[in-house]
């Protein structure tokens, strides 16, 4: 006697999970994410005010966002740089102006609105979302940056630090301090990271430790000089000495690796 047939359960696929890839004006867009770069709040017309701030999901993209007016006052305060979100309704268009497309190599922004909704979540490692957004190798800037006002991101080891110079700001009647960093990556190209004015003075010892330490730097944000291959701070930048992250550890362990098997003299 022939057994019954059993029915086959039906394999049920997992919903796909959203990314800033995604995103595009027709809809409301509603992910995880974690809040890399927060900046100050613009007030640009009387009564009116802007807080741009930069996004980056699970698979390193990034994507500028922007809030205005009201919703400054409601969620400003509730963003802190570094901790992830899952962000409700969040709304996308067009990038138009300079510092959207500066900010972030993408064609929208996201804006959030009144029904936007922030929900904090605790316990997000770098597994999930990582810390920092997929790092270009140093030899690529040139052709990215190539007719572009896009910002690029940087990694590498400290390998040389200047003297400090100034540059004289007739504008503002001051001179602006700077330093040139030689910074290695993972492949051993070589750039030079110059970096300005307060953001110097705000690390300077570590800027200076960071040769001798062979400092694993990250940099954000910076302006790429086709003219003399360097990287330069704005004002939008962020630098960062061995910061506490997969990547980094993983730069150094490569270069360190590498470096153990070449012949002694």
């Amino acid at each position: 006697m022939s057994q019954p047939r059993v029915p086959k359960r039906k394999r049920v696929e997992a919903p796909r999970i959203a990314t800033l890839e995604d995103v595009h004006p027709s809809t409301m867009w509603s992910m995880c994410v974690r809040l890399f770069h927060k900046f100050h709040v613009e007030v640009f017309a009387p009564g009116r005010k802007r807080l741009y701030i930069v996004l980056l999901d699970q698979k390193g993209k990034k994507m500028a966002a922007i809030i205005e007016d009201n919703q400054v006052d409601r969620l400003e305060p509730l963003l802190v740089e570094g901790k992830a979100y899952y962000v409700w309704h969040m709304s996308a268009e067009p990038a138009q102006r300079n510092a959207e497309f500066m900010l972030a190599d993408c064609p929208f922004v996201c804006r959030f609105t009144s029904v936007t909704v922030l929900s904090d979540m605790t316990n997000v490692n770098e597994q999930c979302i990582p810390f920092f957004p997929l790092f270009m190798p140093i030899d690529k800037f040139w052709e990215h940056a190539f007719g572009s006002d896009t910002c690029v991101d940087v990694i590498g080891m400290a390998l040389f630090v200047s003297g400090i110079g100034f540059k004289e700001d007739n504008f503002y009647n001051r001179s602006i301090p700077t330093i040139n960093i030689v910074l290695m990556d993972g492949s051993y190209n070589i750039i030079t990271l110059v970096v300005w004015d307060r953001l110097l003075t705000a690390n300077l010892c570590a800027v200076m430790k960071s040769a001798e330490e062979r400092a694993i730097v990250v940099a954000t944000i910076l302006r790429p000089k086709s003219d003399d291959r360097s990287l330069h701070t704005t004002d939008f930048s962020r630098i960062y000495f061995n910061p506490d992250s997969a990547v980094v550890r993983g730069l150094r362990q490569r270069i360190n690796n590498e470096l153990s098997v070449l012949p002694s003299a």
